[in-house]
């Protein structure tokens, strides 16, 4: 691990319920952890920092939303751009060890979150901090515990293989819950080890989270939400189904899901009434927004052809026909640019394009994201119920047709028996609900089903790179590990048991 030194970040996120100002300084100001932590103030700062660090390039800002789409089945590369370019690595698998882009920067990235979070924390409990709000100050304690839980669920499911795989019995990646110094040689701690740091980091945050809604930065609900994922993808669904329940139950008042005449004036606003957590975005913050590499703009439907290199697949728009009534029809367009050669031939003239982001100014760029949102909570509860079974399954029946009618006023598409209630009516509800919010594969790895991406107009380097069919003990599902972390410490050797 390299060590990092605590850096103060400017901090112009307008999120006023997450703080109720943000300090204006320099962000190459550093300054020594003794030094850092004095104040309430100086502790909410560094958690702004947190949660900037968190949004940023590399992590929530790009990689880490869509990834999770383009290594599935309805979302894919319009074109390759080989090695080291950002997108097609994912889509063919073909990320390596040495790709700055799509391995280091994202390690890197969420390692500095965990950091942060770690030099917050330890000088919180060692007293540093002197304040005579406690509430507060426990409450930014509990918010960085989550940040912690949550990055280090990132990593896990990106750098490790599911779960599913071994029951969490291979390795993951270093857990690491102090300050590191210099010296500092972490090793791969298993995934199983991983998952139980992630729900302790989690549920420990819960008391002292506020149930209120709070814009920008993670609540009680927001973290229930969070564990109810973790829960599903560790296959420990009694769990994952009394967090997602508690969310679906006990938070009405502040959320609710989108009606099907709400749902398409939704996009690009802020704070919705389904999202539980967001991180805010300008043209101005972090700087030009989320950029030309951020999940807005890979997914944006533009009138020349540059970063825009992730449209939806034929399989996806063939489950969307299925129903001509569904709402989400909406959120497809075709190419602004007539017969588009930058788009593969047939799929010049359909709706290829994600308009999910359109930016709260009408450029991509400004454009919140989402990081959890009910409906996925709704859809949790469905497939936790289903395979728990008895009266959690009826009530999961409801939790699945909560979502369709409130998408479609096709009365065919409710699921009116439990004998109808099964895994692939949940997952076909999940990849017409969630597409294009970084969850998709996971789906599969869980539920260790094949991702099967032949046909249409998928690219030939799928064939070349022999991933047009991926298993699920298929040990590309984890990226590499940095060489460049592996040869400064041997300790996180992918070979080392």
């Amino acid at each position: 691990m390299k060590h990092l030194y605590l850096y103060f970040l400017a901090a112009s996120l307008a999120c006023s319920s997450c703080s109720d100002s943000w300090l204006d300084l320099n962000p190459s100001t550093s300054v020594t952890t003794d030094q850092a932590f004095t104040t309430l103030d100086n502790a909410q700062t560094a958690l702004n920092g947190i949660y900037r660090l968190a949004s940023a390039h590399s992590y929530y800002g790009d990689n880490f939303f869509y990834f999770g789409d383009c290594r599935a089945v309805d979302v894919q590369a319009r074109m390759s751009k080989g090695d080291g370019g950002r997108v097609s690595p994912y889509y063919e698998y073909t990320v390596k060890a040495t790709d700055n882009f799509n391995s280091t920067l994202p390690w890197n990235q969420v390692y500095k979150v965990i950091r942060q979070a770690n030099n917050l924390l330890e000088a919180i409990e060692e007293g540093k901090v002197v304040t005579a709000d406690e509430q507060a100050l426990n409450e930014i304690k509990a918010q960085a515990l989550a940040m912690r839980g949550l990055a280090l669920y990132d990593l896990v499911r990106v750098f490790a293989m599911p779960y599913a795989y071994d029951n969490g019995q291979s390795l993951g990646v270093p857990i690491v819950t102090t300050p590191t110094d210099p010296t500092s040689r972490p090793a791969r701690n298993t995934v199983a080890e991983c998952y139980t740091q992630i729900i302790k980091d989690l549920t420990d945050a819960l008391s002292g989270l506020t149930k209120e809604k709070k814009d920008g930065c993670l609540n009680y609900w927001a973290v229930q939400g969070i564990l109810s994922r973790v829960y599903l993808n560790k296959l420990d669904y009694p769990n994952a189904y009394k967090a997602a329940t508690d969310v679906i139950e006990n938070s009405k008042s502040l959320y609710q899901l989108y009606t099907k005449e709400e749902y398409p004036t939704v996009w690009g606003q802020e704070y919705t009434s389904e999202s539980l957590f967001e991180f805010y975005f300008s043209l101005t913050e972090p700087s030009g927004g989320s950029g030309g590499e951020g999940a807005p703009m890979v997914y944006a439907n533009e009138s020349q052809v540059d970063w825009n290199n992730l449209i939806l697949t034929e399989d996806f728009l063939n489950l969307m026909d299925e129903d001509p009534d569904d709402v989400r029809h909406c959120v497809m367009a075709a190419s602004v640019i007539p017969n588009n050669t930058g788009l593969p031939e047939g799929a010049r003239n359909r709706t290829v394009y994600l308009t999910k982001f359109p930016g709260k100014s009408g450029d991509p760029r400004d454009n919140n994201l989402c990081i959890v949102r009910l409906s996925e909570i709704y859809l949790n509860a469905a497939e936790a119920g289903l395979k728990i079974g008895g009266s959690e399954a009826t009530k999961g029946m409801e939790y699945l047709n909560d979502v369709i009618t409130n998408r479609t006023t096709n009365a065919a598409m409710k699921v009116n028996s439990l004998s109808d209630f099964t895994l692939e009516r949940i997952l076909k509800e999940r990849r017409k609900e969630l597409v294009g919010e970084g969850l998709a594969v996971y789906d599969y790895t869980r539920n260790k089903l094949p991702i099967v991406r032949t046909g249409g107009w998928h690219l030939d380097p799928l064939k070349t790179s022999d991933s047009q069919t991926i298993q699920p003990d298929d040990s590309r599902l984890a990226v590499p590990i940095p060489q460049s972390e592996v040869d400064a410490n041997p300790n996180l050797n992918p070979d080392a048991e």
